[in-house]
């Protein structure tokens, strides 16, 4: 049928390998413990008198407490990109380094000019010439 996958409700989901697990740990050993009691003793006894217990501490705090937030800040670098004016922008593709406050007022002025609908191209080149250093 067009348009129609050929398996519209995907992958079915088996418990097969999950089911085998816990009924495995779910098992009874000779000494009458379950087998997921051993894991569980040989976490607690590392925890407690192991050579590096501190992450068995966590692992066990994790389980029974969950785990705790982290909060993960993002900065916005794009906000400064988005504050600057094409003619900045411009520059520091040129030049690979942003102006400083001498060369703002040369392009600044060539905003303000440009604005007034001048040839751009050419007074960009002016600026150029200006700010080079030999």
């Amino acid at each position: 049928m067009p348009g129609q996958s050929g398996n519209p409700k995907g992958r079915p989901h088996t418990k097969g390998l999950l089911t085998a697990v816990r009924n495995k740990v779910a098992e009874v050993d000779a000494s009458g413990r379950t087998i997921e009691a051993r894991p569980v003793e040989v976490l607690v006894n590392e925890a407690l008198d192991g050579k590096n217990p501190l992450p068995a501490v966590e692992i066990i705090f994790d389980r029974l407490e969950g785990r705790s937030r982290q909060r993960l800040e993002v900065a916005d670098v794009t906000a400064q990109l988005r504050d600057k004016s094409e003619e900045e922008l411009q520059f520091h593709l040129d030049n690979n380094r942003w102006p400083d406050e001498a060369e703002l007022l040369l392009l600044g002025n060539s905003y303000e000019v440009n604005q007034h609908g001048r040839n751009t191209s050419m007074e960009s080149e002016e600026i150029q010439e200006g700010l080079r250093v030999d």
